[in-house]
């Protein structure tokens, strides 16, 4: 999350990294930032003194206890998964909330011979659970109002051996459950159930069957961002390898698609969603071949019918851009002075200085720590901030 703007454009046609690597490296390189500094004791302290307030999180052992008064059984620990999140060679790379009480983390530890391995913790409601160690890597997705851990295959291709490895595992009101991955022929339309995964290849999950499948959308190459507000519709941002890039929606599950031009010119691009659909904040991407000395941070309140230039950064450094129903937003500039700039609301905030990136579910707002393994939440759309370790 912290450092996404770093890869979240280098997707090409036939080559489609799924960003679990790239964060591997970053929780690497974070790690070694980290035990640079001193002071490790104090941000233990700290930690431990915000789990209170922030989230009731529970250090389980044994077995985990079950969601709910009645459920039959317990949650069994991994013990391999258990050793991999706690090992101190271990880094958090991802998370999603869909409540501030229901989230999914990721964890990746480097192994022998420049490979990594991961696993994933899911916490619902005071109850937590493990997904299993694998090589290929996680990715945490917000289904609704839940969360889920998704270990997919290096491609969509259904001959890849690592479907073999792909799982999908759940924390529901009735317990933990795990579904190994299965490959579906392309589609160009969806289920209403289907979650959107856009990792250059549009992907729709299914995640009662654990169906995954690619979706074809006519005259683009490259899908990311995929976002659903509260009406049901569907955005994203639409590529073409050219580089062009376009918003891009559905209402009726892919059977058609709207679109509107980003900038004429302009590649891929950022996009925040309101849970209305109303608000939208956009960052543009760089012309191609020619990089621009700063971006244009825009903003409609109209569910993109007109729109407003609120400021211009430096291309590189702006980044996360997130969208409120009251017809703001947030959007986190890490240049040589750090600000979160606040479009619809005016003067900006000064952020956390190790706050990496923006996501928001409703007003709840939250981002990876930049040298460390700590999420960073807000519920003030920035004003004040509070941590914790999501394991």
């Amino acid at each position: 999350m912290s450092e996404l703007k770093e890869l979240s454009w280098e997707i090409q046609e036939t080559v489609e990294p799924l960003p679990f690597e790239a964060l591997e490296r970053r929780g690497v390189r974070r790690r070694h930032r980290r035990q640079a500094l001193t002071g490790a004791g104090v941000v233990v302290a700290v930690t431990i003194a915000v789990l209170a307030v922030v989230l009731p999180l529970r250090n389980l052992t044994g077995t985990e206890r079950p969601p709910a008064a009645g459920t039959a059984g317990s949650i069994p620990v991994d013990q391999a998964a258990e050793k991999l999140i706690g090992d101190k060679k271990s880094g958090a790379v991802d998370i999603a909330f869909a409540t501030p009480t229901r989230w999914a983390s990721v964890w990746s530890s480097p192994q022998p011979g420049y490979t990594y391995a991961s696993a994933a913790v899911l916490f619902r409601d005071g109850v937590r659970a493990t997904a299993p160690v694998r090589k290929n890597g996680y990715v945490p997705v917000r289904n609704g109002a839940d969360v889920l851990a998704l270990s997919m295959p290096t491609s969509m291709k259904g001959t890849d051996p690592a479907w073999a490895q792909s799982v999908m595992v759940r924390l529901t009101d009735q317990g933990r459950v795990e579904k190994k991955l299965q490959w579906a022929p392309p589609t160009s339309e969806f289920a209403e159930q289907d979650v959107l995964l856009g990792y250059g290849t549009l992907r729709a999950l299914n995640p009662e069957t654990g169906v995954l499948r690619e979706v074809k959308i006519p005259g683009i190459d490259n899908a990311l961002q995929p976002q659903r507000d509260s009406t049901g519709r569907w955005w994203l941002i639409g590529a073409k390898n050219s580089g062009v890039g376009n918003i891009y929606w559905t209402d009726d599950h892919g059977r058609t698609w709207g679109h509107s031009v980003i900038s004429p010119g302009r590649g891929g691009g950022q996009l925040g969603v309101s849970p209305d659909g109303r608000t939208l904040v956009l960052i543009p991407g760089s012309k191609p071949g020619a990089p621009d000395v700063q971006v244009p941070l825009r903003l409609s309140t109209d569910r993109g019918e007109h729109w407003t230039t609120v400021a211009g950064r430096d291309a590189p450094y702006l980044s996360s851009p997130v969208a409120f129903d009251n017809g703001t937003g947030l959007a986190l500039y890490q240049g040589k002075t750090r600000e979160l700039l606040r479009p619809g609301a005016g003067t900006p905030l000064t952020p956390p200085t190790d706050l990496g990136g923006l996501t928001a579910v409703g007003d709840f707002v939250y981002g990876m720590q930049y040298h460390g393994n700590q999420a960073i939440t807000t519920t003030d759309h920035g004003k004040t901030w509070k941590y914790f370790l999501p394991r």
